[in-house]
């Protein structure tokens, strides 16, 4: 009896552990930093996005938002006043990127940016999404259409 209750105990750990290893967790975020950008870029297994289907956008399709938000974010802004003004501190904003298809079957990132310079974020950008209800400017997010090359819901926060 004692080697058939010890028999199923193994069976038992080896088959839950089997499981586990089919979903990898997540830890941190891939860092892509260049001169022109420094970004987090979220895998599709970052659970606390709300979206159903996720994707892990490639340093491809980051390259291909950065070159959008630089030439197209102008046409964009709203709710700017005394803080900065986006398009022309753009460098200074690091950025968190998100991706989804939405219910059209479009490839969509979310932008998620804020002020490089605060302290509170800097030590978890990588590990989760950072968000703010206030600070203006210094904290907004896009989204981008990889499908048609589109910025579109450009969020700027308010003030308290």
């Amino acid at each position: 009896m004692t080697r058939i209750i010890t028999f199923l105990t193994l069976l038992l750990l080896t088959t839950l552990n089997s499981f586990g290893q089919t979903n990898i967790p997540f830890k941190n975020a891939d860092h892509y930093k260049t001169k022109k950008f420094d970004v987090a870029i979220f895998p599709e297994n970052y659970l606390e996005f709300i979206s159903d289907q996720r994707f892990t956008p490639s340093r491809q399709e980051i390259d291909k938002a950065e070159i959008a938000l630089r030439n197209n974010l102008k046409k964009q802004l709203v709710n700017q006043s005394s803080t900065p003004i986006i398009h022309i501190k753009l460098n200074k904003y690091k950025r968190q990127y998100f991706g989804y298809i939405d219910k059209n079957g479009d490839r969509i990132l979310f932008i998620n940016c804020f002020w490089s310079k605060d302290k509170n974020s800097t030590k978890r950008w990588l590990t989760s999404e950072i968000m703010f209800l206030d600070g203006g400017s210094y904290y907004w997010n896009v989204k981008f259409n990889l499908t048609k090359n589109e910025i579109f819901n450009l969020n700027i926060n308010g003030f308290a």
